[in-house]
């Protein structure tokens, strides 16, 4: 009779170790903490230089354009399309995407991150943050907010103790309509973030990929875009 509960007192403990999560892995620790850091980074205390390569595609077409845009930490400014001033067609189709976007940067997580409802372990050992859908307005396109139609994943690293998201990758869960004529078969977007001199992540570049048909033709574009903080 000893010998039994001896043996089976430390099985059923160990049964109950594998069956509770470890804390590391947990998803609202690691959330919120990633929250609260994301919360801190006041984009009203940053400037930087956006400069956007975006080249279109169709049938017969492809267009480059290279756009220069500066946050002062108050206000936006269009510095150049193609290296040159903008035009005022282009300034108003610039002020008005602006005024209805938000500034980019790390402390857009804290809202991202609350629609996280999963962690896990990828092939490199990472954690995961996982998005079902995206919260409205994290992205739009030049007329439209896309996110109910797009997931995410947020990878994490570690510095110094302090978790962190070093990519958000976000790509298209179905197809969806643009608008009447417009209809996207493919989003992916991945942004990458890089720790600054002040100990706080920063939005280093994304690149972005869509493809989609407008009236029987296939047509796409990409993006390229690089931050420089000053």
């Amino acid at each position: 009779m000893t010998r039994g509960r001896l043996i089976f007192v430390p099985l059923l403990a160990g049964l109950l170790s594998a069956a509770a999560p470890a804390a590391e892995f947990r998803l609202e620790p690691l959330r919120e903490a990633i929250i609260d850091e994301a919360r801190a980074c006041d984009p009203a205390g940053i400037a930087f230089e956006r400069t956007t390569t975006a080249i279109r595609r169709g049938p017969g077409i492809k267009n480059k354009t290279v756009t220069v845009e500066r946050w002062d930490g108050q206000r936006w400014t269009l510095v150049s399309v193609n290296g040159n001033a903008p035009t005022a067609g282009q300034l108003k189709t610039f002020r008005k995407a602006t005024a209805v976007t938000p500034v980019p940067g790390y402390h857009r997580m804290a809202a991202l991150l609350a629609a996280a409802a999963d962690v896990s372990v990828d092939e490199n050992g990472r954690k995961v943050l996982k998005i079902p859908v995206l919260p409205p307005g994290s992205v739009h396109t030049d007329k439209a907010d896309i996110s109910s139609h797009l997931s995410g994943e947020a990878v994490i690293t570690t510095t110094d103790g302090k978790p962190w998201v070093a990519r958000l990758k976000v790509r298209a869960r179905e197809d969806f309509k643009l608008n009447m004529m417009i209809k996207v078969t493919n989003f992916e977007q991945v942004s990458d973030y890089r720790m600054g001199p002040d100990g706080k992540p920063r939005l280093a570049s994304q690149s972005a990929d869509s493809k989609g048909q407008m009236m029987g033709f296939v047509g796409g574009e990409t993006n390229e875009v690089i931050y420089a903080y000053r």
